[in-house]
C-alpha cells in the first residue's frame, strides 16, 4: 500500500513523492483547489501518512487552527513536515505576505513539552528540528551544533540561518 502525502499549498510545483497537492490556485499538481484560510479542509479525517508545508505556514493568518486542520487530515503517527523562514533571516521580514516569523521553539506549543500555556489539545511529538543554513561553513551551524538554543537567543542575528525545518508526529 503505497503512502499518502499530501504538499500543502504546492503552488506550481508539487514535491515529486506527493501523491496530491492542495493549493488556492488550480495549478498544475494541485489536486485540491482551496483557499487555506478556511476550515474544515475539503479532506477527510485520517488521511495522509504524511503532510508536506513548504514554505506555507508564514503565509496563514491563523497558525494555531492550522496545525490542529494539519492534525485532523493526518493519519495517527502521521509526520508532519515544515519548512518555513527563520525569523532572523532577511526573507522573512522580505516578502510582505508573511503573517507570522518562526523560532527553534515555536513548535513547542503543540508538543505539551513547554510549561506555557496550550493554545490547542491536538498533540505532536517532535522528531526533529533543525535551522537550515545555505552555506556549508556558515558560521553559525557551527555554534548552533553546540547549543541551538544560546545560538538563536545570541548569534543568529550575526550569522541568521535561511530557515528551519520541523518534522513532527501527529498524536492521536
Amino acid at each position: 500500500m503505497a503512502l499518502e502525502i499530501l504538499d500543502v499549498g504546492c503552488n506550481k510545483v508539487r514535491a515529486p513523492e506527493a501523491t496530491s497537492g492542495i493549493d488556492y490556485r488550480p495549478y498544475p499538481g494541485v489536486d485540491i483547489v482551496h483557499n487555506l484560510e478556511q476550515f474544515p479542509w475539503p479532506v477527510a479525517d485520517d488521511r495522509f501518512d504524511t503532510i508536506l508545508c513548504r514554505d506555507v505556514i508564514e503565509h496563514l493568518t491563523d497558525v494555531v487552527r492550522t496545525m490542529e486542520e494539519l492534525h485532523r487530515i493526518a493519519k495517527p503517527g502521521g509526520l508532519i513536515k515544515i519548512w518555513t523562514p527563520h525569523f532572523s533571516h532577511p526573507n522573512s521580514f522580505r516578502d510582505p505576505t508573511h503573517k507570522h516569523h518562526f523560532s527553534f521553539g515555536t513548535f513547542d506549543y503543540f508538543t505539551g513539552d513547554l510549561a506555557y500555556p496550550r493554545y490547542s489539545e491536538k498533540r505532536f511529538r517532535m522528531r526533529r528540528r533543525e535551522f537550515i543554513f545555505r552555506k556549508p561553513y556558515a558560521l553559525g551551524k557551527f555554534i548552533a551544533r553546540a547549543s541551538e538554543r544560546w545560538y538563536e537567543k545570541h548569534y543568529a542575528h550575526r550569522s541568521p540561518p535561511h530557515g528551519l525545518y520541523f518534522a513532527l508526529e501527529v498524536l492521536k
